[in-house]
């Protein structure tokens, strides 16, 4: 036979079990929004700087360059970067790739965007047949102070070559 005090106990335990349990969703809950600071496509301007250039961003378009049996590229090859410097102007950006002997200027588009296209003879150097090879740059920006930032993250830029033994068909 249960004694009356064995249910009281019960419930009393069941409450401090709750608000254990609402308090350890509220921690969660908490920690994955501070991890979560931004949102997708937004930076911090913490990772600005504050006296002298900034690459922001670099993308690679299209994610991997494909080419036909003849090397020739089916559609632009393309990098896009965003750099940033209050103090003074961007005089040149350049994106120069990791254990390749290449480096491309970049164009002024506007505002903080620059971009450089690798045109089908840079590809064809770049090209590996029946492979897609995955190959890393940096964009280096200098401006009129003659200060110079890197890109923290490498863009990637990936080339695939058909297999040129094969027939086409």
């Amino acid at each position: 036979m249960h004694s009356g005090g064995t249910r009281v106990a019960i419930p009393s335990l069941m409450k401090t079990k709750s608000k254990w349990l609402a308090l350890s969703y509220a921690v969660i809950a908490l920690s994955v929004a501070s991890g979560c600071s931004t949102i997708k496509g937004e930076k911090s301007a913490q990772n600005l700087n504050s006296n002298g250039p900034t690459v922001v961003s670099v993308t690679s378009r299209p994610g991997t360059v494909e080419l036909n049996q003849q090397l020739q590229p089916q559609q632009k090859a393309e990098i896009v970067a965003e750099v940033k410097d209050f103090t003074s102007k961007i005089t040149d950006v350049n994106l120069r790739f990791l254990n390749v002997p290449m480096t491309l200027p970049m164009t002024h588009v506007g505002g903080t965007t620059w971009s450089a296209s690798l045109s089908p003879e840079q590809l064809k150097v770049l090209a590996v047949g029946g492979q897609t090879i995955n190959y890393t740059a940096n964009v280096i920006a200098r401006n009129e102070d003659g200060q110079t930032a890197v890109s923290q993250d490498p863009v990637t830029v990936s080339v695939k070559t058909p297999d040129l033994t094969q027939p086409v068909g």
